[in-house]
C-alpha cells in the first residue's frame, strides 16, 4: 500500500468500521482526504483546530518503520508514513480520539481561560471525539502499520513521539543518554534548521505560517532538548527565555524598533519567571511569539499599499497554488499591468521575481528540514522543469538544490 489513492480507500474502510477520524496527508503536508461522520466534523472547533493540528505536523521528519504516536491539547493521534520506492508517498494520520472524558475537575483552569460561547463547542468536541484507551490505541496503530508497510514492529518499542529515556542512575550515563536520544530523535537541542524557519517567520512577520509551523515546537515537546534536568519547570522557562532573546532579535532584524523590542523582551521574561506551571510558560510564550510577529507585520504593512500587502498575502499563502499574474491581478481588482508596475515600484522587484525568491525560499526549507526529493520539491512549487528549477535555485542562492541541503543538513530520522 505505497499510493496516496490505496490509503484513501484504506482510510475510508478503517472510518467505517471504527468509527475513528481519519485523514490522508499529501507528502507537501496539505490533507488529500478525510474521514469524519457527524456532528464531529460540523464543530467548529474540528473544521478549524484539529486541521490545523493534523496538516501541521512534520510527519516527514519520522521514519517508516513503526508507527508514531502525538499529542496535542490533550487530543491523541497516530500516524503511519507510507513509502513508494523509498520516497514519501503519503500519511494516514488516525484521531483525534481521547483517553478519557472530560468532567468536573479534568481540565477546569484550560476551560475557565476560555470565553463562554467557545466553552461549550471544544467541550462538545471533547465528548463527541471517540474514546479509546491507550493499550487498543496502541494495538490499532500496529495492525495499521502492519497493514501499510507488511513489517511487524517490536513489541516493546516505544511509539511515542516525544517519549522520554528511562533516568540512569549514573550521571554520565544521564548526559549520554540525552544525547543519544537527541541524536534519535533527529533535533539536537531545538535543531537549528527548524530554528532558523521559525525565527524567518518572525523576520518577515508571516503570522499564519508561523502559527502551523510553530504548533509543533511550543511547550509540550521534548525535542526542545533539556536545560535543566533537575527541574521541568525550570527548564522550560530557561528555554523560553532563551526563545524569547531569539525571537527578539529576529524581530528588530525584521524592522521593530529595537527599544521596543527590547521593552516587550523584558516583559515577557517577567512574565514568564511569574508562571507556576508549564500550561501557563506556554500559554505566555504563545502570546509573546504572536506579539512579536503582529509588530513586525504592522511596520512592514506601513511601506506597502493595501493592494500590494493583499497581494503579498497571497503569494504567502499559495505557494504551492497558482500564482498567475491574472490571477493576482483579479485577487485585489487591479489590472495585470497596474498590478505589474505597482507591485515593482513599491517592492523593487518584478512580481516574477518575488515569487521565485519566495519560492526558492520554500524550496530551502524542504531541502533542509525533509528527506523529499529535488524533483518532488520543484514540483510542488509549481517548477515543472527539474532543470530550470536547479537553474533559478543556483540563481538566487549561488549553489544548487543538492550541495544546499548537503550544507544544511542535520542529523535526523531518515526514511528507510
Amino acid at each position: 500500500m505505497n499510493k496516496l489513492p490505496e490509503l484513501a480507500v484504506f482510510g475510508r474502510l478503517l472510518h467505517d468500521a471504527l468509527g475513528v477520524p481519519v485523514f490522508v496527508i499529501h507528502p507537501g503536508r496539505r490533507i488529500e482526504a478525510e474521514y469524519a461522520g457527524n456532528p464531529l466534523r460540523t464543530n467548529p472547533y474540528f473544521a478549524s483546530f484539529v486541521r490545523e493540528q493534523v496538516s501541521g505536523y512534520e510527519y516527514a521528519l519520522y521514519a517508516a518503520d513503526q508507527p508514531v504516536h502525538f499529542t496535542r491539547s490533550r487530543l491523541q493521534y497516530f500516524f503511519v508514513n507510507a513509502l513508494d520506492e523509498e520516497r514519501l508517498a503519503g500519511t494516514l494520520v488516525l484521531g483525534p480520539i481521547v483517553q478519557e472524558r472530560p468532567h468536573d475537575g479534568l481540565w477546569s483552569e484550560e476551560l475557565e481561560n476560555l470565553h463562554a460561547a467557545n466553552r461549550r463547542p471544544l467541550l462538545d468536541l471533547y465528548e463527541k471525539v471517540p474514546l479509546l484507551p491507550p493499550d487498543r490505541a496502541r494495538a490499532l496503530s500496529l495492525m495499521v502499520h502492519y497493514a501499510i508497510r507488511r513489517q511487524s514492529v517490536d513489541p516493546a518499542a516505544s511509539l511515542l513521539a516525544d517519549s522520554p529515556l528511562q533516568e540512569p542512575a549514573a550521571s554520565k550515563g544521564e548526559s549520554d543518554a540525552e544525547l543519544s536520544r537527541g541524536r534519535r530523535s533527529g533535533l539536537l537541542h531545538a535543531n537549528l534548521a527548524h530554528e532558523r524557519v521559525l525565527l524567518h517567520y518572525v523576520r518577515t512577520g508571516e503570522r499564519e505560517r508561523m502559527r502551523t509551523f510553530a504548533m509543533e515546537f511550543i511547550i509540550g515537546e521534548d525535542e526542545f532538548g533539556v536545560l535543566a534536568k533537575r527541574s521541568r519547570l525550570r527548564s522550560e522557562k530557561n528555554l523560553m527565555i532563551t526563545g524569547i532573546a531569539l525571537i527578539c532579535r529576529a524581530a528588530v532584524e525584521g524592522g521593530l524598533h529595537e527599544e521596543d523590542a527590547f521593552t516587550l523582551s523584558d516583559y515577557y521574561i517577567q512574565q514568564l519567571e511569574e508562571m507556576g506551571s508549564l500550561q501557563e510558560v506556554g500559554a505566555v510564550m504563545t502570546k509573546a511569539l504572536f506579539d512579536f510577529v503582529d509588530r513586525v507585520a504592522q511596520v512592514r504593512r506601513g511601506h506597502y499599499s493595501p493592494s500590494v500587502q493583499d497581494c503579498l498575502h497571497e503569494i504567502a499563502s499559495q505557494l504551492y497554488g497558482d500564482l498567475s499574474l491574472g490571477r493576482l491581478a483579479e485577487r485585489v481588482h487591479l489590472s495585470p499591468n497596474y498590478l505589474s508596475g505597482l507591485f515593482k515600484k513599491e517592492v523593487g522587484l518584478t512580481l516574477s521575481e518575488y515569487i521565485q525568491r519566495e519560492r526558492i525560499g520554500e524550496a530551502k526549507k524542504l531541502l533542509a528540514l525533509t528527506d523529499y526529493p529535488v524533483a518532488d520539491i520543484a514540483a510542488w512549487l509549481s517548477f515543472h522543469d527539474q532543470s530550470y528549477f536547479i537553474k533559478v535555485f543556483k540563481k538566487w542562492e549561488g549553489t544548487t538544490p543538492r550541495a544546499y541541503r548537503r550544507s544544511e543538513r542535520r542529523p535526523m530520522r531518515k526514511l528507510h
